[in-house]
């Protein structure tokens, strides 16, 4: 359980959910696992959960792990969460499991084929819509606010995004590090 799944856990755990994980490995370290989730395997985790909440990067493992098959073994009324990456989930497959009632609601805010949406998740009133907010991290934002000091990058946030792309490439180019790395490049050499 990585950084944003044990934050998620910990605001779940007030709630009384009975929380249960999934990752490559369990998770050894307690400071990791505040709450002493459960890890459990993938199989058991789609099969058991009322709730399932996905958080980890996309790469050639996780691309398209969540389809018609694994939806077929998921509790009637699942909720399905994916705040990840699009690409984890099929959207045709969540769209048909919404229809048949296998999943009962979703909340999403990254998309299968950005900046593309399924037209069967924007009619289904059960299910949540949101641009995706990646960039909402406390490091990202704080990057953001020192460039406003400077006095030829006051246009605005999107003005402020762009300078901080730019910054990013310069940064990769010249030093070999991004500002402010996703996780799945944090650890990589660029």
């Amino acid at each position: 359980m990585g950084g944003i799944g044990s934050a998620f856990a910990l605001r779940a755990a007030p709630f009384n959910f009975h929380i249960q994980y999934h990752n490559r490995n369990p998770v050894e370290d307690p400071s990791c696992n505040p709450i002493n989730a459960r890890y459990v395997s993938f199989d058991e985790l789609i099969r058991t959960s009322d709730i399932i909440s996905i958080h980890l990067p996309l790469n050639d493992i996780t691309r398209g792990l969540i389809g018609r098959e694994e939806f077929g073994i998921m509790k009637d009324g699942v909720v399905i969460v994916n705040t990840a990456r699009g690409k984890i989930m099929d959207e045709g497959a969540l769209v048909e499991a919404l229809e048949q009632g296998k999943v009962y609601a979703a909340g999403l805010d990254v998309y299968e084929n950005e900046p593309e949406i399924h037209p069967g998740l924007i009619r289904n009133d059960n299910v949540v819509l949101m641009p995706h907010i990646g960039t909402a991290t406390v490091e990202t934002q704080v990057t953001i606010s020192k460039t406003s000091l400077l006095p030829d990058r006051t246009n605005g946030l999107q003005r402020k995004m762009e300078i901080l792309v730019i910054d990013n490439v310069r940064s990769v180019l010249e030093k070999g590090c991004l500002i402010t790395p996703v996780v799945e490049t944090r650890e990589s050499k660029l």
